[in-house]
């Protein structure tokens, strides 16, 4: 049985996160047909990195979790100024002036952006040096190392270590950082890169010019939960009143200002009972509003029975690398009203027709009025055979076997 290693910047049951909640079912599911060990921080929420798990071994679900604590918790300062570095050096007409420089005066700004690019990784976080020894004494033991989401300084540290046997799955889209120096060697490094979405491999290899890497796009495999929440939802939501659903992060970087301000003009000129309940950790203020029913991080099968009698799912989100909460609902025909700012969004949507999707109030407004007031069995349909095409688990596991053996080899 080959040994497999996940690296990954927080792990857990109790966390909440879309690349994280990705590391820990693919992990579950591997440790069928391999040894899997998770290598990760000792911390719960990304917005500090403060230390919560101990820093021990520990079995999740039948999988070995390495946890080790992060040295300190996330310098938001620090991280700025040397952005701020980077960022005059990420500038096209930057690097046109360098070619006008000396070669020594060239070395020695090259030595400054390898210098600051360290320290952005070490200030961003999660930042644990104990981690990267670990895998120096350890990597010979693992046939494959698999390294989730470029922006952590596990990643981007680790990636180091073993390049020839690493698998990276960057869950990259087009936001700020990915256009920091820092990451044009990275994505360089893998023996072999697994995408979650075409959107996300399209826009990797026109950035970063790196199609000759061994790569795939191998997606996740979704299926309808196994079991709903004892309780009915109208005793979990205090309300039998329909309602639109969130799930995920409450934050701004989520789209959920805008979505808050949606759909409370929308509840001011179209009044009816429809709730918007919001399941997930906030990291933003909710407005107060008697229509926004926050429930917090729920179990699966409370979620699953929220997700299961919601008139549809919203998601806001301008950056996305998969979306599995939209996945998750097309596999139990809940349509979705997604941002058109999202690419993989738009490609979810547009090749499923399984949902609507917006880009300003009155195209929200319209898609909500739909959704309410229409039929929506056709979306739900389209939304099943969507899944059942592109996401199964044996497709994706037989994806992720040949990466594991290409670099194994």
């Amino acid at each position: 049985m080959k040994k497999i290693a996940f690296v990954v910047q927080r792990y857990g049951v109790e966390v909440n996160g879309g690349a994280e909640y990705y590391c820990r079912i693919m992990a579950e599911r591997l440790a069928a047909t391999y040894e899997v060990d998770v290598l990760t921080s000792c911390a719960l929420e990304y917005v500090t990195w403060a230390n919560w798990y101990p820093a021990e071994t520990v079995t999740i679900n039948g999988v070995r979790v390495h946890r080790f604590a992060t040295k300190h918790e996330r310098l938001v300062k620090q991280a700025s100024r040397a952005e701020h570095k980077l960022k005059k050096w990420s500038q096209p007409e930057q690097w046109q002036g360098l070619n006008r420089l000396k070669m020594w005066g060239r070395a020695l700004v090259g030595k400054s952006i390898r210098r600051y690019s360290r320290l952005w990784a070490k200030y961003q976080g999660p930042y644990t040096p104990e981690m990267i020894t670990y895998l120096k004494r350890n990597h010979q033991q693992y046939d494959a190392l698999i390294f989730i989401t470029y922006l952590y300084y596990p990643t981007i540290a680790g990636l180091n270590v073993a390049p020839r046997k690493s698998i990276f799955i960057p869950t990259a889209h087009d936001e700020i950082p990915i256009y920091l120096p820092v990451f044009r060697p990275l994505f360089q490094k893998p023996r072999a890169i697994l995408f979650l979405t075409p959107a996300e491999r399209s826009f990797v290899h026109q950035l970063f010019k790196n199609d000759a890497i061994e790569n795939d796009v191998v997606g996740v495999g979704i299926e309808p939960a196994k079991a709903l929440a004892e309780q009915p939802v109208s005793e979990i939501l205090g309300t039998d009143a329909d309602y639109l659903l969130y799930i995920g992060r409450i934050d701004t970087a989520k789209g959920c200002d805008t979505m808050f301000d949606f759909f409370t003009r929308y509840k001011a000129e179209h009044p009816s009972p429809v709730k918007l309940v919001l399941v997930g950790q906030a990291f933003m203020l909710i407005p107060e509003h008697p229509d926004l029913l926050p429930v917090g991080f729920v179990d699966e099968p409370v979620k699953a029975s929220l997700l299961q009698y919601a008139k549809a799912l919203i998601m806001p989100s301008p950056y996305e690398s998969l979306s599995m909460v939209t996945l998750e609902s097309f596999a139990v025909g809940i349509p979705v009203i997604a941002t058109s700012e999202c690419a993989v969004l738009r490609d979810h949507i547009v090749g499923s027709r399984a949902g609507l999707l917006y880009r300003s109030y009155e195209e929200f407004e319209t898609a909500v009025d739909q959704m309410l007031t229409q039929d929506s069995s056709e979306m739900a349909e389209y939304g099943r055979a969507y899944v059942r095409q592109y996401y199964t688990w044996e497709t994706v596991l037989e994806k992720f076997d040949r990466a594991v053996d290409y670099v194994a080899g």
